[in-house]
């Protein structure tokens, strides 16, 4: 059976529409008598009215929208999370909208713009220019971006401080005797990448050491791409004791690649990731990371949209939340000496790995 409306409600009730719209609004001006039989009229033809209807109706939208770049992604379920637990605490609901970075989200924004439904918008983890988004935040829609990848903007935001993330993982590294660490990069495109890179930078200056560019690793976050650099590295006589990844994809290509050149984690090479991600833990060995505070991010987000919607803050720019070195086994003291294998492998992008499975190409679990 199609769907009943309002309009048919007041028919079976034998009452005008107006009056039936004055019932779903818990209006004064309705008599009991006729509530009641408004309201039996819908019990018994399981009427629900719709939660937008009736939003609409009272001059109120009841959605916040959401665009996520796709709902596999390791850290969208952990924002989704905090973003949930303080939107469930409040009079609206989600709307969730997908988007991958491919493909442009212009006409998706507009939709969200005409539709009417949604009261603001968050957007998580998003890398394509924002001038959509800017042109909807001035013309009164509240958007707030979660851990964004792209260019800067002005638009209210929240992402983890990538910058000291960075340094605190570098002070772990040289409070453990090592002087020699290479950074493997991501997307340099991506201004969380830059600024990672620039905690790099500024934490060796700190500690008196001159970075080498040598040590530098252009990265792509494609990991067959990653172990063919990074073994290249790693067949330098002078070759780094410690390696920085950008994300814990990326330290798990890293892990791979000294193990495919004879070496070991962390007794001759120590990683370090960016994220902790679920699996991370369960990486032989287990693998020391920055832990970025996605639930709590999403809760903030979340808090600064509902605070922008009801006009308690303005245009506030970025906030940082803090993050935390999680230090497990692939870490440890500089060797003294050098280890030293026989003689390099010879790895491309296509050579499978050697020893690890069980987690995708490049990682295992423990036993």
């Amino acid at each position: 059976m199609p769907k009943l409306t309002i309009r048919d409600i007041a028919q079976l009730a034998g009452l005008s529409k107006s009056t039936v719209s004055l019932v779903l609004n818990n209006s004064p001006k309705v008599d009991p008598a006729t509530r009641d039989r408004v309201l039996e009229v819908m019990r018994s033809h399981n009427y629900t009215p719709s939660t937008a209807a009736t939003a609409l109706a009272k001059g109120r939208t009841p959605f916040i929208g959401m665009i996520v770049p796709g709902l596999t992604w390791h850290m969208v379920a952990a924002v989704n999370w905090g973003v949930a637990s303080v939107i469930e605490q409040s009079p609206y609901e989600i709307i969730l909208y997908t988007s991958t970075n491919e493909k442009d989200y212009s006409s998706l924004v507009e939709r969200i713009r005409a539709s009417g439904l949604s009261a603001g918008l968050l957007v998580v983890t998003h890398d394509q220019a924002l001038d959509p988004l800017e042109k909807l935040h001035r013309t009164g829609l509240p958007v707030v971006l979660v851990n964004t990848l792209g260019t800067p903007s002005t638009l209210p935001s929240v992402q983890a401080d990538n910058y000291e993330g960075t340094r605190t993982a570098l002070r772990h590294l040289l409070d453990l005797g090592h002087t020699r660490i290479a950074c493997v990069q991501g997307l340099m495109t991506y201004v969380c990448c830059q600024e990672r890179y620039r905690g790099y930078l500024d934490g060796l200056a700190e500690a008196g050491i001159d970075p080498d560019p040598e040590l530098t690793v252009e990265g792509s976050f494609h990991p067959p791409t990653i172990r063919e650099r990074v073994t290249e590295l790693l067949a330098r006589r002078d070759r780094p004791t410690a390696i920085v990844a950008h994300n814990d994809n990326t330290a798990y290509a890293v892990m791979q690649a000294v193990i495919d050149c004879g070496l070991r984690v962390p007794q001759d090479v120590s990683v370090v990731g960016f994220d902790d991600i679920a699996s991370s833990a369960d990486t032989h060995p287990p693998l020391t990371t920055v832990r970025q505070p996605f639930p709590e991010m999403g809760k903030a987000a979340a808090r600064l949209l509902l605070e922008t919607i009801d006009g308690a803050t303005g245009d506030a720019g970025p906030a940082r939340m803090s993050t935390s070195l999680i230090v497990r086994e692939s870490t440890a003291r500089a060797a003294k000496k050098p280890h030293r294998r026989a003689r390099p492998p010879a790895v491309g992008p296509d050579t499978p790995p050697r020893t690890w499975s069980g987690l995708g190409p490049n990682v295992s679990r423990t036993s």
